[in-house]
This record gives structure tokens, C-alpha cells and sequence, in this order.
């Protein structure tokens, strides 16, 4: 390790166009990457909290849970859905 530096410090003017060289590249780099202003993003997990204040988790399950998997077993592309009452 010692005498990488040694010669990096015997070789200056080389270290800066090397620094110079990658701070170019990087440059040009960031700019000709390929980007989208409004990419589309699949986001593969939906997340539905329920809430309802004064009934028990039997009635929750009842009138709330069931009734809601029914309707996203329609939703095309669904492979699993957990449901916690």
C-alpha cells in the first residue's frame, strides 16, 4: 500500500487526469442515461386496513372481513391475500 501511494505521489499530473478523466465520464454518463419523467411502477402489494370502533372481532370478521376478500378475489393478478381480524 505504501508504495501505491508513493507512486501516486511521485505521478501527480497523472492521479489529476485520471480524476479529471472519471468526473467526465460520470458526467456524460448522468446525462445520456435513458429516464422517464412519469416512469410505470408496479407495486405489487396492496394494503386495505379496515377499522370500526365498537364491535368485537368475531362481528368485525362478520361484516367487514369477509365481505371485503370477496371482493378482491375479482381483482385479476391476485396470487395471495392474508386477512387478520
Amino acid at each position: 500500500m505504501d508504495s501505491f501511494i508513493a507512486s501516486c505521489l511521485g505521478r501527480g499530473r497523472t492521479v489529476i487526469l485520471t480524476l479529471v478523466f472519471l468526473i467526465i465520464a460520470g458526467t456524460y454518463s448522468y446525462y445520456t442515461l435513458p429516464r422517464e419523467s412519469q416512469p410505470e411502477v408496479q407495486i405489487p402489494i396492496v394494503y386495505v386496513r379496515l377499522y370500526h370502533e365498537g364491535i368485537s372481532p368475531e362481528d368485525s370478521e362478520r361484516l367487514l372481513l369477509r365481505p371485503m376478500e370477496r371482493e378482491m378475489r375479482g381483482l385479476d393478478g391476485l396470487r395471495e391475500m392474508r386477512s387478520t381480524a
